[in-house]
């Protein structure tokens, strides 16, 4: 049992480590996550401001129409007080016409910046989706590796299965599921050392003798001499 509960103990590290990718693998995934992100806000701060520019654009077009409608209407004035008014809207429509221009001119700028930076950024994928195509492949193999090891766990586990009694194999599995995984403990300073509960004198004499399973009064779990794993080989214990 002791046996069996290391390679179970393996399959179960095994598992772990493959849905577990490692923190190079979540930086990456991270970092290609928040630069998908900056390049989507890039990309929509630009039609933004395409959107303003057409807007700007009509504004434009709407006060120089309105200015030439004022300057051809300042020389039809007859008096004074109609120059002045007329004057008046076209220093209006000038101003209006030179905001919506400084406006264009300012989009126009933000638009190239911003298109140079997502070019840029672009540019740099290839180099980006290599490097992180190689860590995505090595990682991809280690979880490959992990698989091929679990199963092989697993085969070596049944042949471990084999030699225990129906009896031993049922209760073994009943405490695997129960225990979580745990299914034996070692006998530590006379107490079990799953759940520490302190064993009687005679108990412990039958667990030293190893000549039956004895299992904890309070958590059940098969108890074992810590001693016992001095023979089994590194991968196994």
């Amino acid at each position: 049992m002791i046996r069996l509960q290391g390679l179970y103990d393996g399959i179960s590290q095994a598992l772990q480590d493959r849905q577990t990718p490692p923190l190079e693998v979540k930086e990456l995934e991270e970092a290609n996550r928040q630069r998908q992100a900056e390049l989507a806000d890039l990309e929509a701060q630009v039609v933004a401001h395409q959107d303003e520019l057409q807007e700007v654009h009509k504004g434009e077009e709407e006060w120089r129409l309105e200015l030439e409608h004022f300057q051809k209407q300042k020389s039809m004035v007859t008096n004074e007080r109609e120059f002045t008014a007329v004057i008046s809207e076209i220093d209006y429509a000038t101003k209006e016409l030179d905001t919506r221009k400084t406006r264009h001119d300012e989009l126009d700028t933000m638009i190239r910046e911003l298109g140079e930076d997502i070019e840029s950024r672009q540019q740099a994928r290839p180099e980006e989706e290599s490097a992180q195509r190689e860590i995505t492949e090595s990682w991809e193999t280690t979880k490959e590796d992990l698989k091929l090891k679990v199963q092989k766990l697993a085969l070596d586990a049944g042949a471990e299965e084999e030699k225990l009694s129906p009896k031993s194999r049922a209760l073994f599995h009943r405490l695997l599921k129960s225990k979580k995984g745990i299914a034996i403990a070692a006998v530590a300073d006379g107490s079990c050392s799953a759940c520490h509960f302190k064993l009687r004198p005679h108990l412990m004499q039958r667990v030293w003798r190893c000549e039956e399973i004895i299992t904890c009064e309070f958590c059940h779990r098969v108890l074992f001499r810590e001693d016992a794993v001095s023979g089994l080989s590194e991968g196994e214990g």
